[in-house]
């Protein structure tokens, strides 16, 4: 009985490992990865947000040259950031165009098509 008190001490006063590390990836998140407007839509949303708790502020760029759309930028998480047009600057009948998002998290792209 002695020596299994002796081990099982042991085994308390230095512990074991199973040599496993958790790492948390801080990213961004961006939802949805495509933006469609349909003839009548004037706004749609889109949903920025990050994997830890830290300070998060992002822009987004228009990767495309185009006023229909435009740069904007933001602080924290927002699942409702409104991504609107300006239909009348609209020269085609389909405008096919590119947002960046950027932050400290990483960079992302999503579409956007606009049908007029």
């Amino acid at each position: 009985m002695k020596p299994l008190f002796v081990f099982l001490c042991a085994i308390v006063l230095f512990g074991c490992s199973d040599n496993t590390t958790t790492y948390t990836v801080h990213e961004q998140v961006i939802t949805p990865r495509t933006l469609t407007f349909a003839h009548s839509d004037a706004m749609k949303t889109l949903s920025i947000t990050h994997t830890c708790t830290c300070p998060f502020s992002w822009n987004i760029n228009v990767l495309t040259s185009t006023q229909v759309l435009k740069d904007t930028s933001g602080y924290g998480d927002n699942t409702q950031v409104p991504i609107s047009i300006d239909r009348s600057k609209l020269t085609a009948d389909t405008l096919h165009s590119m947002l960046e998002i950027a932050s400290s998290y990483g960079r992302d792209t999503i579409t956007v098509t606009v049908l007029k």
